[in-house]
């Protein structure tokens, strides 16, 4: 598992929490054990989602067993990472935690909207909170183990910025806010047309002169709510191409209309247009150290988590009436 895979499990939970699941026996059925301890259905379930949404944005297919396999490895890998800060009597961040639980709750437009959510696939808010421990708990693990093995020299990033010159090239990029009203992929027709009526009216707000940000961070189920719907700049191959599509074909101040992609029906507005142009060393130096430092954690990490499966006992748990799975390393 990649560093930034690792960071971002806990916001995996946080997008995919209020997605209603493929229908299974019961959320908290065992599926795998790590180490002899269990792993539940909706803990595998919530990542999911957002394993396809990656996907598809690389413009790959997401064939379901790819999908959920995927899936389960990042399971697998949070674990056994935070069994090893465990035994480092390491402690996540408690404030950290708080803060992604009330985001939550503001997301999902108050507390008691937010135990329904939950409670529609089977989870409670102290499950969630306590997933999301260990998500932060391998963040406090890679700071204190990971981040202090890694130095990258001034040498270093200018031999790459020299080697690399089309990393540096800039495209057209925009800068846009974006309301997104989900929809799952087993969505009926009710349920869409249910999402479409929410970001219709949505976009009635918007274009009748309510503040776009103002709205998002109310409205939008999507990853950027809480900073208004905030997508900062991007390129034209950064996003699902229709969305990209729609936003490039807008001007500076102009709304779209309501967009359909397979996550749901989005609402784009252009703040900004960047022309193409080459990024000087100076404006890339910080960047770019940041992200050999970060390539270079994420091979520590890889190693690291190479050899924690291999080591580790996980073992598939049937459902009722299959053959029984044996153990396995990782």
């Amino acid at each position: 598992m990649k560093r930034n895979a690792v960071r971002a499990m806990g916001m995996l939970l946080v997008f995919s929490v209020a997605i209603p699941l493929v229908a299974q026996p019961d959320s908290n059925t065992v599926v795998l054990t790590i180490n002899d301890k269990p792993v539940l259905y909706w803990e595998v379930a919530v990542v999911i989602p957002q394993v396809q949404m990656e996907m598809v944005s690389r413009g790959m297919q997401p064939e379901r067993e790819v999908v959920i396999r995927t899936a389960m490895k990042r399971v697998i890998d949070v674990r056994l990472l935070g069994q090893e800060a465990r035994k480092l009597n390491l402690q996540p961040d408690s404030g950290r935690v708080d803060a992604s639980m009330e985001q939550l709750v503001q997301q999902a437009g108050g507390r008691s909207e937010f135990d329904a959510a939950l409670s529609k696939i089977g989870v409670s808010f102290d499950q969630l909170r306590s997933s999301i421990s260990d998500s932060d708990l391998v963040q406090v693990y890679i700071a204190a183990q990971i981040d202090p093995q890694v130095t990258v020299t001034d040498q270093e990033v200018e031999t790459y910025y020299s080697q690399n010159p089309e990393m540096f090239a800039r495209p057209d990029m925009i800068r846009a806010r974006h309301i997104m009203v989900r929809f799952t992929q087993q969505a009926n027709q009710a349920e869409k047309d249910s999402a479409k009526a929410r970001a219709t009216a949505a976009h009635k707000r918007v274009v009748g002169g309510e503040d776009f940000a103002s709205v998002a961070i109310e409205v939008s189920e999507g990853p950027n709510a809480a900073k208004g719907g905030d997508l900062g700049f991007f390129a034209r191959d950064s996003m699902v191409p229709v969305l990209t599509d729609a936003a490039f074909s807008l001007d500076i101040g102009e709304i779209s209309g309501v967009v359909e992609s397979q996550f749901g029906f989005h609402i784009l507005e252009v703040e900004e247009k960047r022309a193409a142009s080459t990024m000087t060393f100076e404006e890339a130096k910080e960047r770019l150290e940041q992200m050999l430092r970060e390539n270079k954690a994420g091979e520590k990490l890889s190693t690291l988590l190479a050899g924690l499966n291999e080591a580790a006992t996980v073992v598939e748990v049937p459902p009722p009436g299959a053959a029984p799975a044996g153990p396995s390393g990782g």
